[in-house]
């Protein structure tokens, strides 16, 4: 199943209902298909001329260093589960929270499911080592 993130430029759109308005990110609140100056410390300059912190602050105007390391990139924003927690409570309750979605650009994505998507590389990488070691002996790392 193709996700968000992973559809071409294209059929990005799709996922937003006709009729409603474009929507931002739950985290930052960056517009959805606007392209926006990145700075590195995580500052971006909305379409009205207005400097956001990556928490969604209005943050102060660069200075011409800080402004030269600036980058374009383009906002899409798209519907992503929230992780589901680890605790261990009711089945019903964790089947709810998975089935949480929250609106947050790629970079929100990342940076709030950091510790998810760890786990997750390295649990496959774990994997990879187990098949190697059965089939083809042990690894020397």
């Amino acid at each position: 199943m193709a996700r968000l993130i992973d559809r071409p430029a294209e059929y990005q759109d799709r996922s937003i209902a006709p009729g409603t308005a474009a929507p931002r990110c739950e985290h930052c609140g960056r517009p959805h298909g606007h392209t926006l100056r990145c700075l590195p410390d995580g500052r971006w300059l909305s379409p009205d001329g207005i400097w956001f912190s990556d928490e969604g602050d209005p943050a102060p105007w660069p200075d011409v260093v800080e402004y030269a390391g600036v980058r374009t990139s383009r906002s899409i924003v798209g519907q992503y589960r929230r992780a589901a927690a680890i605790e261990r409570s009711t089945e019903k309750a964790m089947a709810e929270k998975a089935m949480e979605r929250r609106w947050l650009c790629r970079r929100c994505h990342m940076v709030t499911a950091r510790d998810e998507h760890r786990r997750v590389t390295r649990t496959r990488s774990l994997m990879r080592l187990a098949l190697g070691d059965l089939f083809e002996g042990t690894y020397t790392i």
